[in-house]
């Protein structure tokens, strides 16, 4: 016999949960345009393992059944950054990676553990008001078993996202892990896919590596080159080549990529010296810069002052100037006091040559702001007080590792209500954009070698599990994670009090959540229930209805 269970997508269904223990489902309510996900669990009373064929029935067209995997953790928690609204904060396997499901696949149910099927439907915008079943019936020899909701489409369009959200791609991983010569068709073929399936996880913006991007390397260690610009030194002058470049933008805007965010022009934590930039001199490719020339120096100020003016020229003839970031440096902090006087340097060297083009860089003083050091600053999370008392036009903001305690994040062993809780919270805030580091970071720390995703998942015990990546590198290309697929839960979740704002106003909008919440939420205060986002989604309907 099979039992089974439909549960929500904010349940972590472990492989041993017992499954009485469940909700079961029975209809979901959409908006039209809206990406609705749900899990199915199964479990035999027997102890026999099955191996089932599986049909679905619904007239819904875009449906995708994805089998939850499991993956060690050794390093789940910081333990000095520790709350109580963790999961666990014991290493094991956690649920997480998605393996896709074809039509040709089996269902293996198995004697002592948990199966979990990920169902993910797309509403089309454009379909009509009503109830839709989706069935999925399960096969084999004296068995059928049929498993089904009602999926309730409402009337009301979700608007599309317009957050600004960059999570960096390592296009350096990809051809590490596929062993990839880099700039081969494959390589280029590899990325197209990586970042479709970030604009399918709700990017928007992609770290562009006009040269190789200076970030999570370590002192005197280096990255596989991946710098688009071919660059050339004669007599003094610098010749550029933008035709790689052209094609990664070209790529990035026919899979749906709307903004470019250019890669660092000075090292991570502190702008104290240059990145790694090859350059051809007298016919052979030397490494000009990196962690031997100070930043200082005059020789790469020389090159920016020839660099930047020709890039600023090739961005304008393509069309996308209205569309790219730069960046100085990554996670500056005031703490270290050259941080700062490095970053007033660097800020005027490039500024000049810069002055029609947004600049930002995650940091988390906000005396970088207040001197005017920069005027787009993305604080992280747990540090974002004082940047909210200023009048910032534009708001930004991040987190990464460090944001372990209170704040929402995206880590293994946090509850999935907990990661999709940021949308809430960029929408309270008024943040127009969201940056995060890993979407697909490969290495361990500070890129030191080559891991696998599925077997390490912790950047070897530095990071906690989650953090580094969201996406994990499948046979023809990247698979998605249960996280992605509640972050973008929570990115609907914003455009959707974005809908109920603008029939209601936002003060209305916001005194809904906080009623509902029975408190004021702020990044580190927040409902710990997923029924809280069950029910708001429910109260917004509801609202619209009216």
């Amino acid at each position: 016999m099979i039992d089974s269970k439909v549960e929500s997508s904010l349940k972590k269904i472990f492989l041993k949960d017992d499954i009485s223990n469940f909700k079961n489902i029975t209809d979901i309510r959409a908006f039209k345009g809206e990406r609705v996900s749900y899990q199915i669990v199964l479990k035999t009373s027997e102890f026999q393992k099955y191996i089932l064929n599986y049909e679905l029935v619904t007239p819904l067209k875009n449906v995708e059944i994805n089998v939850v995997g499991f993956v060690p953790s050794e390093c789940p928690v910081y333990e000095q950054k520790l709350d109580e609204y963790y999961i666990t904060k014991e290493p094991g396997l956690f649920p997480d990676v998605l393996y896709p499901l074809d039509k040709n696949d089996n269902i293996t149910i198995y004697e002592y553990t948990n199966t979990i099927l990920w169902i993910t439907v797309e509403i089309p915008y454009d379909i009509k008001e009503g109830k839709y079943p989706v069935i999925l019936k399960l096969l084999g020899e004296d068995i059928e078993k049929e498993i089904g909701i009602n999926i309730k489409v409402e009337e009301f369009v979700l608007p599309k996202n317009d957050l600004i959200y960059t999570d960096w791609l390592h296009s350096d991983c990809i051809a590490s892990y596929y062993n990839l010569e880099i700039f081969s068709e494959e390589y280029w073929n590899k990325v197209e896919a990586f970042m479709r399936m970030a604009v399918k996880t709700g990017v928007n913006t992609i770290l562009t590596p006009i040269i190789t991007p200076p970030v999570d390397t370590k002192v005197d260690g280096e990255r596989p080159t991946v710098q688009l610009v071919d660059i050339e030194l004669k007599e003094g002058k610098y010749y550029f080549n933008f035709d790689k470049f052209e094609k990664w933008v070209r790529i990035a805007k026919k899979v749906g990529i709307k903004n470019f965010e250019m890669a660092h022009l000075f090292t991570q934590w502190g702008a104290e010296y240059t990145p790694k930039i090859i350059v051809n001199e007298n016919g052979k490719n030397i490494k000009k810069f990196g962690w031997h020339i100070k930043a200082r120096s005059d020789s790469y100020k020389q090159f920016l002052e020839q660099f930047l003016p020709s890039l600023v020229e090739e961005i304008s003839k393509l069309g996308i100037k209205k569309n790219v970031f730069f960046h100085i440096s990554d996670e500056p902090s005031k703490k270290r006091e050259k941080d700062f006087e490095n970053y007033l340097y660097a800020k005027g060297i490039v500024s000049k040559y810069l002055k029609d083009f947004k600049i930002i860089d995650a940091l988390s003083n906000v005396e970088f702001y207040k001197k005017g050091l920069i005027e787009y600053p993305i604080p992280a999370t747990n540090k974002i007080e004082p940047f909210l008392e200023e009048n910032i036009q534009e708001r930004w903001c991040y987190y990464c590792c460090s944001q372990a305690k209170d704040v929402s994040n995206r880590f293994m062993a946090m509850p999935s209500y907990r990661t999709r809780m940021l949308g809430i919270q960029l929408y309270l805030f008024d943040m127009i954009g969201f940056l995060h580091w890993g979407f697909n970071f490969y290495y361990s720390y500070l890129s030191e070698e080559l891991i696998d995703p599925f077997k390490t998942t912790d950047a070897k015990q530095t990071y906690p599990s989650g953090d580094s990546f969201i996406v994990y590198p499948y046979i023809d290309g990247p698979i998605e994670s249960i996280r992605s697929k509640i972050f973008y839960e929570g990115l609907q979740d914003r455009m959707m009090l974005k809908l109920l704002e603008d029939k209601i106003g936002k003060e209305k909008t916001k005194n809904i959540v906080e009623e509902l919440a029975k408190k004021k939420i702020t990044f580190k205060d927040y409902p710990h229930n997923e029924e809280f986002l069950l029910e708001l989604k429910d109260k917004v309907l509801n609202e619209l209805k009216k």
